[in-house]
């Protein structure tokens, strides 16, 4: 889109545009002035950050680096915050209040409607479907999946189930309810040992534990229900832990070079993740044709889930074959996140991933 600046003078347009009309139904400079601006103004971004889970952290840091790289020529950027104590926005010198109804943040002055929700939260609400809902009541575009891609992709057990459904290879898993009476020594036969549990709906590794003994298992179960109240316990894949992000690109999805993850800890942990606790190897250190065989299931992942936006699927190769571990439909943004490097070595500048993902949200709302 042009800028006001490239466009012709108003008077000249005016003349040139009367010549064409009938008598009588001549356009006023002025008149063609506000049909000009309006062609020319600024995409109106809400940059959403915040959320009712321990990620939230991780969410401000994500928004942060989003407002640094959207181009201020095209766009104008608010950041929103929804938390516990309720739902603001940085708008003019104050945080101000935002509307339910449109969710435009109200100044004093003026007030702010936007025309995407750029969401960066992690974890509740915005990676389990439940802001997508509120979105799609007001018709706001967004750029996310929708709310089944994501209340489907948050809960674990029910991903697994659809990927193994899928014919892809996953690890053997249990779902425990809160109310379901545990037998280690049956847990053990069914998902062997060591194991991982860990919180069925969550992220970034919240609440979950590395059990290497049957003596250990009801511990971590009562800390995984600490954060949800269903258990996922899975069998340990020992292998080599890869990562690989899509996005959408030109009207389709791209596969991003995928990550090798060397975590200093026992597993990807939380200070791992976000507190330099890891190695993080782009592009990972495998043979070609294990490069595009993980892109290709990332890509296949992305569209039979009905994903949007940014995603990334971990995986573990194990003796040379990738087997699905989660599917991250907020993955984190921020300067530490996996996202930003496999970008950078795609030789995607941030800015123009943001371009992506809003113009595909935009279409997406159509």
């Amino acid at each position: 889109m042009l800028a006001a600046e490239h466009y012709p003078p108003v008077d000249a347009h005016s003349a040139f545009v009367n010549k064409l009309r009938p008598q009588g139904e001549r356009i006023s400079a002025l008149a063609l002035t506000f049909v000009l601006t309006q062609c020319s103004m600024k995409k109106r971004i809400a940059v959403v950050q915040g959320g009712f889970s321990g990620e939230a952290v991780i969410s401000v840091k994500s928004a942060a680096m989003v407002l640094r790289h959207l181009d201020p020529n095209r766009y104008e950027a608010v950041l929103y915050s929804i938390t516990k104590d309720g739902w603001s926005a940085a708008y003019g010198d104050n945080q101000a209040e935002v509307r339910r109804e449109d969710f435009a943040a109200i100044g004093a002055q003026d007030h702010f409607i936007p025309d995407v929700a750029l969401v960066m939260i992690h974890g509740t609400p915005g990676e389990n479907g439940v802001l997508q809902g509120y979105f799609d009541l007001i018709g706001l575009p967004y750029t996310t999946g929708n709310v089944l891609n994501l209340a489907l992709t948050f809960n674990k057990g029910l991903t697994t189930m659809a990927l193994r459904h899928m014919g892809l290879p996953v690890a053997k898993g249990k779902l425990i309810n809160r109310e379901d009476l545990v037998d280690p020594v049956q847990l053990v036969s069914e998902v062997g040992m060591p194991c991982f549990v860990k919180p069925n709906q969550g992220g970034s590794s919240l609440g979950m534990t590395k059990v290497k003994a049957a003596d250990q298992l009801l511990q971590a179960i009562e800390k995984a229900f600490e954060i949800d109240d269903q258990v996922l316990v899975e069998s340990f894949l020992q292998g080599r832990e890869v990562t690989c992000g899509v996005i959408p690109w030109h009207g389709g999805v791209r596969a991003l070079p995928p990550t090798e993850i060397i975590s200093e800890n026992e597993f990807f942990d939380f200070a791992a993740k976000y507190e330099g606790q890891s190695q993080e190897v782009t592009p990972a250190p495998i043979s070609e044709a294990q490069t595009q065989s993980i892109q290709s299931l990332a890509e296949r992942i992305y569209m039979k889930l009905r994903c949007r936006g940014m995603v990334r699927v971990d995986f573990m190769i194990v003796s040379g074959s990738p087997h699905v571990i989660e599917v991250n439909t907020v993955p984190g943004f921020s300067e530490a996140s996996i996202l930003p490097q496999q970008a950078a070595a795609a030789d995607i500048p941030i800015a123009t991933l943001l371009d992506e993902l809003i113009r595909s949200a935009t279409l997406q709302s159509r």
